[in-house]
C-alpha cells in the first residue's frame, strides 16, 4: 500500500514540476538541487468492527531547493494544492492535516492519508456437490 500511495504522490507532484527539471527520489541517495525526496514517516491501523480498519499513514515531501526559503514558500503552496486529492490506481484519496516548515532551504511538508480497508478472508472451500435422499409427503396428510 505504501508504494501505491507513493505513486500517487509522485503522480501529483510531476502535474506541476517536469521530470527535466526535478527529480524525484524515494531512496536515500545523493541529491541534487531542485529535488523531492518522498518519505513515509509512519503508519498505523485503527480497528472497526469486524475485519475493517483504517491505515493511517503519514509522508513527508522533502523539496531540496537550488535558491532558498523564499522558492521553499512557493512550492509549499503548491504542493497543498497538489497533494490534497491524490490518484491512488482507479480511486481517488484526500489528504488531510497537511502542514509545512522550512529549514535551512529544505522544505518539509507533511500529508497524512486514512485509507479505509479490509482484512482478506481465507478462501472457503464450497461443496462441489450434495446428494439428498428423502420423499415428499403427499398433500393434506
Amino acid at each position: 500500500m505504501i508504494s501505491k500511495l507513493m505513486t500517487g504522490i509522485e503522480q501529483a507532484i510531476r502535474k506541476e514540476f517536469p521530470e527535466t527539471t526535478y527529480k524525484i527520489f524515494t531512496e536515500a541517495t545523493e541529491r541534487v538541487s531542485p529535488c523531492f525526496f518522498i518519505l513515509c514517516i509512519s503508519q498505523s491501523r485503527n480497528a472497526k468492527l469486524g475485519d475493517r480498519f483504517i491505515l493511517n499513514t503519514s509522508f513527508e515531501v522533502q523539496y531540496f531547493s537550488g535558491s532558498g526559503n523564499n522558492e521553499c514558500w512557493g512550492v509549499a503552496e503548491k504542493l497543498r494544492e497538489l497533494l490534497d486529492v491524490i490518484s491512488l490506481e482507479e480511486d481517488l484519496m484526500q489528504g488531510r492535516n497537511g502542514n509545512y516548515r522550512v529549514d535551512n532551504g529544505v522544505l518539509h511538508f507533511v500529508m497524512d492519508y486514512n485509507i479505509p480497508m479490509m482484512r482478506q478472508q481465507d478462501a472457503v472451500d464450497f461443496m462441489e456437490e450434495v446428494t439428498v435422499y428423502g420423499k415428499t409427503r403427499e398433500a393434506g396428510k
